[in-house]
């Protein structure tokens, strides 16, 4: 069985390497389910590895259109996340791009989708370093789903601390970011997002608000797990 699946993945490969030269999107769109399909299904590991290099090439093909959206959401499927982070952590955008395009929000989607714990710290960096304030709301949304990683709590102080640091005093200055409008605007941006996300990271539904998280944080802080609803 083990054989036929491998000669079945390496003929997707073939396919997919002409697929990808030609820019031909719909042929390259009809054969992203199978080749899911037959990565997830695979134990060889090197051709599982040429599948997730080959998904991670499509993502990188400017031609190919909106098929470089949907190899970023296959690879967001794939039951490897160590492996595959390590092709998408060369598709995630610079924390100095001013405005990030759909694609690479895209592939910090698909991080998300597989929470490894390595991309924790390049998630952090775009969240709190990141120029676009959209591409750092995408890797807020990404950080809430580590709810069943061993770094959880890790993650939570990464998201609370930054919810404090960079909230706006009551006298209207915004602290972090050099103040002023751009660090509200920033903020605004941001919080909504940040809220869900660390209600989806500890399943503290009730903390609805940034003012709810931060009296919860600023009380468990010390005792981070306290927060979480739900046992690893």
């Amino acid at each position: 069985m083990e054989d036929a699946r491998v000669a079945e993945a390496t003929n997707l490969l073939e396919k997919l390497e002409t697929f990808t030269k030609a820019a031909d999107k719909e042929k390259l769109e009809q054969a992203l389910p199978k080749v899911e399909k037959a990565h997830n299904e695979l134990r060889t590991e090197s051709v599982r590895v040429k599948l997730q290099k080959a998904l991670a090439d499509i993502v990188g093909e400017e031609a190919c259109g909106r098929a470089r959206l949907l190899a970023a959401d296959s690879l967001g499927r794939l039951n490897d996340p160590d492996g595959v982070w390590k092709q998408l952590k060369k598709l995630l955008p610079d924390v100095r791009e001013a405005t990030v395009d759909p694609v690479p929000l895209r592939v910090i989607q698909a991080v998300g989708a597989l929470a490894p714990d390595a991309a924790i710290s390049s998630l952090t960096q775009l969240l709190e370093r990141g120029k676009d304030a959209n591409a750092s709301r995408h890797a807020a949304q990404a950080l809430g789903k580590y709810g069943w990683s061993k770094r959880r709590e890790a993650v939570l102080k990464t998201l609370a601390e930054y919810l404090r640091r960079v909230r706006p005093s009551q006298r209207g200055g915004g602290k972090g970011r050099g103040g002023g409008e751009a660090a509200r605007e920033r903020y605004a941006m941001l919080r909504d997002t940040m809220v869900v996300a660390m209600q989806e990271l500890t399943g503290r539904k009730e903390l609805d608000s940034d003012e709810k998280w931060l009296e919860a944080w600023k009380t468990h802080k010390k005792k981070p797990g306290a927060l979480f609803t739900f046992e690893r």
